[in-house]
């Protein structure tokens, strides 16, 4: 027998399976963004509260969700899509999957906050946030909707015609760019930083079919700061006569404004599931962090020079 708790649970689960709070999918689903709060499940004098059959509609809607869907909810732990990734990365829009993928890095501590011991950069900056996303690759059912988003986001701004190879940039970027060629169906390549120094001295590894066409080529990497790193294998790209005017990122910085120019200079256009931004609305809504924590990376994400200065 379905119970008054069993549905709130389901609810509840429905929303976090797909990267919200209960109030935020409430929202999303264009109903008063209390309505699912906890107050209103039971009324003023304790008789219990149930949702109505519209708002169920509403939600299963915006999450591309059925009724079956929801039921299997009702015992599960939470954790448990309701769906496929992939049928969950293609029912969402580009701001859905970037909180979605937001709360992926959270939830698999992929990102760290940590202000009052900052971390050291590779460029020497300190910096109270930190991102690995080689971790990721150890999820199997968040790393499938991640790889299912970004090559939903490659066949929509790019299109299959225009995407003959894909290439990923050593290293951290080879097993992305795995994933993506795998569900693009596409020729993969991956670059190295340098040539190998030995053997056939090969920079590019891999098999570029020959014939009279240009292939267009998307570098794909794990995340991108300023952008600059890029430069390395974009030239080797072309210098083997590839055409390349794409690059993809499971995570960009978003906050140094030499990535947009750096972009801009290499003729690239850059593709990516998430940001900072993203990643600090989803830790504040769900307040994995507290409100000093908070406010310090914020700072942070609005003057990373300032903030990172003696």
């Amino acid at each position: 027998m379905l119970t008054h708790d069993d549905i709130w649970a389901a609810i509840d689960r429905l929303a976090a399976s797909s990267g919200y709070s209960p109030s935020g999918l409430a929202k999303k689903a264009g109903l008063d963004p209390t309505s699912f709060n906890k107050s209103k499940r039971k009324s003023p004098d304790g008789k219990p509260r149930w949702p109505s059959t519209e708002s169920l509609s509403k939600i299963l809607a915006a999450t591309d969700s059925t009724m079956s869907d929801l039921m299997a909810l009702v015992e599960g732990d939470g954790n448990t899509p309701c769906k496929s990734p992939a049928a969950s990365a293609l029912s969402l829009n580009r701001e859905d999957i970037a909180r979605k993928a937001a709360k992926i890095l959270l939830d698999t501590k992929s990102v760290l906050f940590r202000p009052e011991e900052p971390f050291t950069l590779k460029s020497g900056r300190a910096s109270p946030v930190y991102i690995d996303c080689r971790r990721l690759i150890s999820f199997v059912d968040e790393r499938n909707f991640l790889m299912d988003a970004g090559a939903h986001i490659l066949r929509e701004e790019i299109g299959p015609d225009k995407m003959d190879v894909i290439a990923g940039g050593e290293t951290a970027g080879i097993p992305y760019g795995a994933f993506i060629a795998e569900r693009l169906q596409k020729p993969m390549i991956y670059v190295r930083k340098e040539p190998k120094g030995y053997g056939r001295m090969a920079q590019i590894e891999g098999h570029l079919p020959e014939g009279k066409k240009k292939l267009n080529a998307v570098l794909v990497e794990d995340l991108q700061t300023d952008g600059g790193s890029k430069k390395i294998f974009i030239d080797a790209m072309r210098a083997a006569g590839l055409t390349v005017k794409h690059a993809f990122v499971v995570f960009h910085y978003g906050i140094f404004e030499a990535s947009a120019q750096n972009m801009k200079e290499m003729g690239i256009t850059l593709h990516a599931l998430t940001t900072w931004w993203d990643v600090l609305e989803v830790a504040r809504e769900g307040k994995y962090f507290n409100a000093k924590t908070l406010k310090s990376v914020e700072s942070f994400l609005k003057a990373p020079d300032r903030w990172s200065a003696p």
